[in-house]
């Protein structure tokens, strides 16, 4: 394989894969295979509203650092932002109670419809702005997980999962910010006042960028990207003057959307599909580019170089004149902020059980015990001598194998399930267990069928990686 050569330093801050719907193409892995060869080093996957890219993302990361291909892997995500989520859920309440419908209101997840972000949204309930979050270490990933998750809580969804400033100073530790596209919270306020000139554009972007500024200091940058889009051209030169009177540093992003160049009548095609069944909107065009050259962005991941062309392409074609040496510097400083600002690291692994399910006066070996007990007693077992021997045996087991506080932590789970429903096991030999219905993880007791419990503690392992992302988006 020929590596290609570049010499600007650059990372892509700003990319997406298949798991922005309907909006980009291509697997994490085809994005850092194509990277690599393109003479990167590093390459940030930042998916619209998730991170589920992050575990394909890490495990081909190692194994390209096997096969000698080293591609420094960062996480993050293109999350959508909205100022005030106490405020956007009081006009959602209201829009239901006093918006008279035919049909019942459509809360289900929609797909990325860039256009409507770049605009102000007819449905107040859909505003959204983009908002790039990459991390710095396994804190700012931590972070990053507990975003995600409360963005997808019922207060805070609608067709979209959404953040806002509250929940960015509340867990921004760790974590690097950036303006993101035309439909970024910078762009937002372009959109907004343009009418009224650029005084007043120029006004609502200081603004935006001084709260940005004080939640994340220096770890908030001032995003530039290059196209044929004339507005495109229009956001930069504010958010370049803004941020030099703000004390904020720019970078320049490529915002891929598919994996390499040849493929953007693929991602064309894909991104029309996502309007079957639908009714199309107005900026949207049936007609495929037949070239590179009829495209207004060319969305691969591209090396310094390339952004440099890009750059020097895009605004000659929109006949916009900047700082040749400012936008040098807002590439390089990608390489930088990559290799400088951001650990190597992959995330953690190991299983993250919380700390509350274990009485504060007990180990976790006590706590076990003392439910064996308080068990059989309360179903009447405790005098049957198969059942107290049976549970002994499968109590060592447990205690033996350090799975005392995993069990401790299924019971918190089981009963905040049986709550509201029954619960039974689901399949396999851990059904056998007497541990579950004494411990009222499940409700049936089957020891009287001949189960067996030697299984039990394989399918436990195997359930353990499941947990790990579960407990730390939840708990730490």
């Amino acid at each position: 394989m020929t590596r290609t050569e570049s010499n600007i330093p650059f990372v892509n801050l700003h990319g997406h894969t298949t798991f922005s719907i309907f909006d980009a193409i291509g697997y994490p892995q085809e994005h850092m295979d194509f990277a690599y060869e393109n003479g990167s080093k590093a390459l940030a996957i930042t998916d619209h509203g998730n991170m589920n890219a992050l575990s394909y993302q890490v495990l081909h990361a190692k194994k390209m650092k096997e096969e000698g291909r080293d591609l420094k892997p960062i996480y993050g995500i293109e999350a959508y932002f909205i100022d005030d989520l106490d405020k956007w859920k009081g006009e959602y309440e209201e829009h239901k109670t006093t918006q008279k419908k035919k049909k019942k209101e459509d809360i289900s997840m929609s797909v990325e419809d860039e256009q409507e972000s770049k605009r102000a949204a007819k449905n107040i309930l859909n505003r959204r702005a983009h908002l790039v979050l990459v991390a710095q270490n396994q804190k700012g990933l931590t972070n990053l997980f507990q975003l995600v998750s409360k963005s997808f809580q019922p207060e805070s969804f609608y067709r979209y999962p959404r953040m806002d400033y509250k929940m960015l100073e509340e867990h921004n530790e760790g974590i690097i910010c950036s303006s993101a596209c035309l439909g970024g919270p910078l762009s937002k306020d372009y959109w907004n006042n343009r009418e009224q000139g650029p005084k007043a554009v120029k006004n609502a972007m200081t603004d935006t960028v001084r709260r940005f500024k004080d939640i994340f200091g220096d770890r908030f940058y001032g995003e530039l990207q290059w196209n044929a889009v004339p507005e495109q051209h229009e956001v930069n030169k504010h958010i370049i003057e803004v941020c030099a009177e703000e004390g904020i540093e720019t970078i320049s992003t490529a915002d891929s959307h598919y994996p390499r160049p040849e493929l953007y009548k693929d991602r064309e095609l894909y991104k029309q599909l996502g309007w079957l069944g639908k009714s199309k909107p107005d900026y949207a065009d049936n007609k495929l580019p037949n070239s590179r050259e009829e495209l207004k962005y060319e969305l691969y991941p591209k090396n310094g170089e390339q952004m440099w062309k890009a750059y020097k392409r895009y605004s000659r074609e929109c006949n916009v004149v900047y700082d040749d040496d400012a936008v040098l510097g807002s590439i390089e400083r990608t390489s930088h902020i990559a290799f400088n600002r951001i650990d190597s690291f992959y995330p953690v692994a190991e299983v993250q059980l919380p700390e509350f399910v274990v009485p504060k006066d007990k180990t976790e070996e006590e706590a076990l015990m003392e439910m064996c007990v308080s068990g059989l007693k309360a179903k009447g077992l405790h005098k049957n001598n198969e059942y107290v021997l049976r549970l002994q045996k499968e109590y060592a087991v447990i205690k033996d194998r350090g799975f005392a506080k995993y069990f401790l932590t299924m019971k918190a789970i089981s009963d905040k399930a049986q709550s509201c429903q029954l619960v039974g096991s689901g399949r396999g030999s851990a059904a056998g267990s007497l541990s579950h219905p004494v411990w009222k993880l499940q409700q049936l007791i089957r020891i009287r069928l001949g189960l067996f419990f030697r299984q039990f503690l394989p399918r436990i392992a195997a359930a353990i990686p499941t947990l790990i992302m579960m407990f730390q988006i939840r708990w730490n």
